[in-house]
């Protein structure tokens, strides 16, 4: 296939596997023309893939070209002023447009911080007159500094091309949480726009232009949407890779990186991963300076580098998470929580639970403000009650953890797992 939009994966053949999710995104963009398909939500971890299959759906649905415009926009990490990050929103979606009608992939790759009037220039060239209308009155509330009239234009845009030209569009959004994390309404990034998402309240119910948005926090997105825009999204968790793509993958990038592999090796490799492509991908790329993975002990020597060693791309992953949460809730308590819920992290534990074997001092409002804290943090997930909890169903995650943490834990050996 054709790459249209610039894919972060890198050589497109790195993407792999993903079949059926792919295939139900694509019969869910079909739907669209039905006006029958909801906004929906992607929550996975990161380093799952989300954004390799949300840049491969819009290229997929550029170059089908039947019917559904595709918009993809990435929230960045970041302090950003509103007025900034509206305009930067606003032209990426107005030249993808463009794109898209002209069938040319040249407006994908124009700066986004081009000014207004070169995009109404462009517009107007191309005979998008409606376009141009839409550019001159956002010119003027960016202009104007008039933050809250620039985020309705901005924001409603997609949906208010789909009206006049009776056309649907497919808005991606990635990385959805950092709306209400990295705007500021101020250049000096004092006043966070904390509710920022919440302006999709509205947006979000439209049926011909939907969202199809995703985040890599996933106690964090949850929470923004479940409390900002109740009822807005369906909520669809990418699950791992299914054995037979995990094993297609891990041969593919065999032949990519020129790494030999064994059918025995291979198979390893997609049970010690569970399906995870970053896991995979991680074996492949690994700094390990004897990495073999045609063989049972070397394909076991690079975990245990990259899970164990402060080089190791999966330890400083998960590690990000870690400290994102004990910054939140720095104790020691916190970390036997999170040992003891991963050492049982197949079954459910009630927070009783958690109190008596863990924390008895702890009164039961802290320690709730506690696991919820963790859970935002992904570290530790919800039950199928407020009131329950488990650890992360993931033995990798657990190798990390217990390997950082491991004075914690009596008789820990590193190669249990």
């Amino acid at each position: 296939m054709k790459i249209y939009l610039k894919e972060k994966i890198g050589n497109p053949d790195l993407f792999s596997g993903r079949k059926q999710v792919l295939a139900k995104y694509l019969k869910w963009s079909d739907n669209i023309k039905k006006e029958i398909s909801s906004s929906m939500a992607i929550v996975s971890r990161r380093k799952t893939g989300k954004t390799a299959l949300l840049q491969r759906f819009y290229n997929l649905t550029f170059q089908k070209n039947n019917g559904v415009i595709p918009f993809y926009y990435e929230i960045k990490e970041g302090k950003k002023w509103a007025i900034d990050f509206c305009r930067d929103f606003f032209l990426t979606f107005v030249y993808q447009y463009i794109a898209f009608k002209t069938r040319n992939a040249f407006y994908l790759n124009i700066k986004q911080n081009e000014n207004f009037n070169k995009a109404a220039e462009t517009a107007e060239k191309e005979g998008f007159d409606y376009l141009v209308d839409m550019i001159e009155d956002v010119a003027l509330s960016a202009k104007n500094e008039s933050i809250d009239t620039m985020w309705l234009s901005v924001r409603e845009a997609p949906r208010i091309v789909a009206n006049i030209t009776n056309e649907y569009i497919v808005q991606i959004l990635d990385e959805f949480q950092f709306l209400n994390s990295e705007i500021y309404r101020d250049k000096e990034a004092v006043h966070c726009m904390d509710d920022f998402a919440a302006g999709y309240l509205s947006t979000a119910e439209y049926k011909n232009a939907p969202l199809l948005v995703s985040g890599s926090w996933v106690g964090w997105l949850m929470h923004d949407l479940i409390m900002m825009l109740p009822g807005r999204f369906i909520f669809d968790e990418l699950e791992p890779m299914p054995e037979d793509e995990a094993v297609e993958t891990i041969f593919k990038y065999s032949q990519i990186f020129n790494i030999p592999v064994t059918e025995e090796t291979v198979y390893m490799i997609a049970a010690i991963s569970e399906g995870n492509p970053f896991y995979i991908s991680s074996l492949f790329k690994s700094q390990y300076p004897n990495k073999n993975l045609a063989f049972e002990d070397g394909l076991q020597q690079t975990l245990h580098f990259e899970t164990l060693n402060k080089r190791g791309m999966i330890k400083n992953t998960w590690m990000e998470y870690v400290r994102s949460a004990f910054s939140k809730v720095n104790d020691k308590s916190a970390k036997h929580i999170v040992l003891y819920l991963s050492k049982n992290r197949n079954i459910e534990i009630t927070r009783e639970r958690i109190k008596n074997k863990i924390v008895p001092e702890m009164n039961d409002n802290e320690l709730e403000k506690k696991l919820k804290a963790l859970v935002k943090c992904d570290i530790i997930c919800q039950g199928q009650t407020n009131f329950d909890y488990h650890g992360v169903r993931d033995n990798i995650f657990d190798k990390v953890f217990r390997g950082v943490y491991q004075k914690e834990i009596e008789s820990f050996d590193e190669k249990e797992i």
